[in-house]
């Protein structure tokens, strides 16, 4: 199983893939239009202003 999921891997991790990943998703060139404003802000646990505020938020999801 290993050496299907390893080869399938590999295949997949190519230059061209990765790139058109990141050209999919808008992230480079950044693309404006394909990523939402809101979805840009950090999640709620790096809004916390103490690493105890920190710890109970990722404890609590």
């Amino acid at each position: 199983m290993a050496e299907i999921a390893c080869t399938a891997y590999l295949h997949a991790m190519s230059p061209l893939n990765i790139v058109s990943a990141f050209r999919k998703t808008g992230i480079y060139p950044f693309n404006q239009q394909e990523i939402q404003p809101e979805k840009l802000f950090p999640c709620e646990t790096f809004r916390k202003d103490t690493p105890l505020q920190k710890v109970i938020a990722m404890k609590t999801g």
